[in-house]
């Protein structure tokens, strides 16, 4: 687990456990997207299963990787999107896990393993499951099948229920320094640093987007911002990107003593409403049009 960086207490109980062979049924790893997450949950994988080739490139019979279901894209492909560091358009993309996903899991873990004595399931984005879907999960993790390790993976642990919590060794991952992440991009150069490789990427893939952003709602006020709305940064906008630059925003000028703690609290407050509408499909102009009348 050495070549992934950062992430040393997640490792060392991980390490830990390896060590003692006492695994959970259910572990969650949850934090920042772009942290070494999935890369640590396929590591952890490939030394339980004893074969990092297969692991890694999601073939091992022992092994079932579940990503949210995206419209024309299978698993091979995402799995390939994500080795090109461009996993950061698939979170803007509405995608789920339905509840016919998790049966064929529940098929899936009752069949004994083939090359290992262990069968792992690693659930990518795990708040994406549906409620039904998370029902029927439950009722896996009331009677875990002997000899199966899950490892839910999120950059959003409150949208799981208390019910899942409760039942998982939840592991938390840290945001990368930006020491850190000039040492893993090398040779190219970024302006901006987000929490990790993924908000790196698509910050520095914005920039124009966040100079709008930045003038609407941090240079006007909510009269004026509706004015300077046009069709065309409507098109232009995606939801996902507005609500993760508002979250890093404010966070940085409460940082810096720019805003006080209850604005800070009450803009995170109307983000958590837009996040909660974003996933329940409401019009994306909708909430555009929120966010502009209250944070």
């Amino acid at each position: 687990m050495e070549e992934i960086k950062g992430q040393e207490i997640p490792k060392r109980i991980l390490t830990s456990i390896l060590t003692k062979k006492t695994f959970p049924s259910t572990f969650l790893f949850y934090g920042p997207p772009g942290v070494g997450k999935l890369s640590l949950a396929l590591n952890f994988s490939s030394e339980i299963l004893k074969d990092k080739n297969k692991t890694f490139k999601g073939t091992h019979p022992d092994l079932l990787i579940i990503f949210p279901e995206f419209e024309e894209l299978d698993k091979r492909e995402i799995m390939e999107i994500r080795k090109n560091k461009e996993y950061y358009k698939l979170r803007r993309k509405k995608g789920s896990i339905s509840i016919d996903t998790v049966r064929k899991l529940q098929d899936y873990t009752y069949v004994t393993p083939m090359e290992n004595e262990w069968k792992i399931v690693i659930i990518a984005q795990a708040d994406r499951i549906t409620n039904e879907g998370f029902n029927a999960f439950l009722k896996i993790l009331e009677e875990p099948p002997t000899k199966v390790i899950f490892i839910l993976i999120t950059t959003e642990k409150n949208l799981l229920p208390e019910t899942i919590l409760s039942r998982s060794q939840l592991i938390k991952f840290s945001p990368l320094t930006v020491e850190l992440q000039k040492e893993i991009f090398r040779k190219e150069s970024f302006e901006r640093f987000g929490r990790g490789i993924e908000e790196t990427l698509f910050l520095n893939s914005q920039k124009k987007l966040e100079e709008k952003i930045e003038e609407l709602f941090f240079s006007l006020p909510p009269k004026l911002r509706l004015t300077k709305w046009s069709d065309m940064i409507k098109k232009e906008w995606k939801v996902e990107f507005i609500l993760q630059y508002l979250q890093k925003k404010i966070e940085d000028k409460y940082k810096k003593d720019e805003i006080t703690f209850n604005k800070a609290w009450n803009a995170f407050g109307f983000l958590k409403n837009s996040y909660r509408y974003y996933y329940s499909n409401i019009n994306a102009e909708k909430i555009i049009f929120y966010l502009l009348l209250k944070i």
